[in-house]
């Protein structure tokens, strides 16, 4: 790895903190991951945007409203 010194001002300093303080990493690893997400060149899916909302809502597997007729279920 090499070295990289970067000047912030107080506010991103402190953003960065909290955010390695809450998700137990270390500054760098939580700078390393936004330049790879940012700079990257790859966009997320939207799976990956939407993982956590995964599971979390109940109801009837099929949502539509219109019964077709002659589509394999009739």
């Amino acid at each position: 790895m090499e070295t990289v010194t970067l000047k912030l001002d107080h506010r991103h300093v402190q953003k960065l903190k909290d955010h390695a303080r809450a998700t137990g990493r270390s500054r760098a690893a939580v700078v390393r991951d936004l330049i790879d997400r940012h700079l990257g060149g790859t966009k997320p899916s939207l799976h990956d945007q939407a993982k956590d909302l995964c599971g979390s809502v109940a109801g009837a597997r099929d949502l539509s409203t219109r019964k077709l007729k002659g589509y394999g279920r009739d």
